[in-house]
């Protein structure tokens, strides 16, 4: 009688790059898979895994350092998942701002104060622009997927917080109105995030007087190439104690997200998408998807520490090796 495969519960997204898992083209040597992939926003995705309702999920970056500085309850496989520069994530009303230098002083919203993409921007924006989280008042309109410490800033919060996938609009419209000064939001990631053309600049745009501050390709491409970091929004995590319980599912973990992104490019990207994807290899030299932890991930991953020290959400610079499974490092 052949034996039972061990169930792995995953929480991830329906996409080109997990298609092949989710539809069972592709499988996890010698392990049941059970995927579930309908979520409102990746933020609700986040949260149900941080609550634990996952083996293996996919997660925010930024709040998956917060997570593990506090307990090893989770480890991160070399899988990233949207990546890119957060410039034209960074939004202002039109005549209400001449330079990003004004900021200082001001209220700027954000969707969650953690919020991968909202850490990078702040990143961004300090490097560039001297700009401390501290010289900037914070509103929310979203739920925090996990904080975990009390903050240097003080925060205002829209109570109750907007539902997942759903915090855009908010923030539009108080910058629109003046209300807030600028607004950190999430999207467009990728050759989009690079190139623009996506989606974003018409959504905040609903309201009036809202674009994009930063829309210049040649200084985001002078960017990355300058600091040679390349922004990891969302990774795949496990929880620790499953990843001690079946030693040997973490590299077929990786293997299996190898291959179900392998054939994603092949059966599932749109032509369009396939340009992109090789305008961001081009820009980069090598794969940002190729799912290893290369130089450019570490140096993104350390970065991420930084600005998360810098901004209150972190106290501690942890090792790389204290966060990935061992067969990142291989």
């Amino acid at each position: 009688m052949a034996k039972e495969k061990p169930n792995i519960k995953l929480g991830l997204p329906h996409d080109y790059r997990t298609r092949a898992l989710v539809e069972g083209e592709v499988g996890i040597e010698g392990y049941q898979a059970d995927i579930v992939h309908d979520f409102a926003s990746p933020g609700e995705r986040h949260y149900r895994f941080a609550q634990g309702e996952f083996d293996v999920g996919e997660f925010s970056a930024a709040t998956f350092l917060r997570s593990r500085e506090k307990a090893p309850r989770f480890l991160a496989l070399p899988v990233f998942f949207d990546r890119g520069p957060r410039q034209r994530n960074i939004f202002y009303c039109e005549g209400k701002l001449q330079h990003p230098g004004e900021l200082k002083g001001k209220k700027i919203g954000c969707f969650r104060y953690g919020a991968t993409a909202v850490v990078w921007a702040r990143g961004f924006l300090l490097d560039e622009y001297g700009l401390k989280t501290t010289d900037m008042g914070w509103y929310v309109s979203g739920q925090e997927v996990y904080i975990g410490r009390d903050l240097p800033v003080k925060v205002e919060r829209l109570e109750p917080p907007t539902p997942f996938g759903q915090e855009k609009a908010v923030l539009a419209r108080l910058v629109s109105e003046g209300k807030l000064h600028a607004a950190l939001v999430a999207g467009d990631i990728g050759y989009l995030g690079i190139f623009g053309g996506g989606l974003l600049p018409k959504i905040m745009g609903e309201f009036p007087g809202v674009k994009p501050l930063f829309e210049n390709t040649e200084e985001i491409l002078r960017h990355i190439k300058q600091t040679r970091i390349y922004p990891i929004i969302h990774l795949i995590a496990m929880k620790t104690e499953i990843a001690e319980k079946h030693p040997d599912l973490p590299a077929k973990l990786i293997q299996a997200f190898r291959q179900a992104k392998e054939l994603g490019v092949k059966k599932y990207m749109s032509p369009e998408e396939i340009a992109g994807y090789e305008k961001e290899k081009a820009v980069l030299e090598e794969d940002p998807y190729a799912h290893v932890l290369g130089e450019t991930e570490k140096r993104t991953m350390r970065a991420l520490i930084r600005y998360q020290i810098e901004q209150g959400l972190m106290k501690s610079d942890l090792p790389l090796e204290s966060l990935f499974v061992r067969e990142a490092f291989a």
